[in-house]
């Protein structure tokens, strides 16, 4: 096997795998209206069967384009070569604001296609509510003119709670961005990590749950 091949496919294996996805359960905070997530199960002699129902927008999930436009793409029509690949993870600690390009570290260059951002501001289970961190249209933007086409973040909206007009998504769709919402990177130090964050194939769907994983990875593929 050639040595570019053989360490491309050496960092899936082994361990080393972080759950960057918030558990999706009854007690799973949904957005206020939203639908609640529920698992309904039948458990009977030599099997178990189980149904769901529940908000798209559960748990970490992918928002397309559909989300905003009624005439956008579906979630099953976002490119899965940006959902699989190289992702950057920045700390960024704030809480109850946008975040702007003058909160990224000094001199700091997107290394990636992809960017993780972990702000601490909603931990595991809390309620959907004012407070936690958001994006700026001016870091969307500044972000975008440096290549940047997938944002992760770590609440439950890249808008702030009270952002009725959503500033945040509709610079994401004007500039051609993917995002994902509501990832938990509680356990992700800084760094270069191989990023899987696949929905599930919901034909028409304007959102969909996801199991994003992260391993770090010391060189690029």
């Amino acid at each position: 096997m050639a040595a570019g091949r053989s360490e491309f496919w050496s960092a899936f294996a082994g361990g080393g795998w972080i759950d960057a996805s918030r558990p999706l359960r009854d007690a799973t905070p949904v957005w206020p209206g939203d639908r609640p997530f529920a698992l309904e199960q039948r458990r009977e002699p030599g099997f178990v069967l189980s149904a769901y129902a529940g908000s798209c927008h559960a748990g970490t999930h992918l928002d397309a384009p559909l989300h905003l436009d009624p005439a956008g793409a579906a979630v099953d029509s976002v490119p899965l070569d940006r959902l699989v690949g190289p992702a950057e993870l920045l700390h960024l600690p704030v809480a109850g604001r946008a975040l702007e390009p003058a909160d990224l570290p000094r001199g700091w260059e997107p290394a990636s296609s992809r960017l993780l951002l972990r702000t601490d501001s909603y931990p595991l289970d809390a309620a959907i509510g004012p407070g936690f961190a958001g994006l700026s249209v001016g870091l969307v933007v500044w972000l975008a003119e440096r290549g940047v086409e997938l944002v992760g973040i770590d609440t439950p909206s890249v808008d702030l709670f009270a952002a009725v007009d959503l500033p945040a998504h509709h610079a994401l769709l004007a500039r051609g961005l993917s995002w994902i919402e509501n990832l938990w990177l509680g356990e992700a130090a800084p760094g270069t990590y191989l990023l899987i964050a696949l929905p599930i194939r919901l034909e028409g769907a304007e959102a969909a749950p996801l199991r994003a994983i992260l391993k770090p990875i010391d060189s690029e593929f």
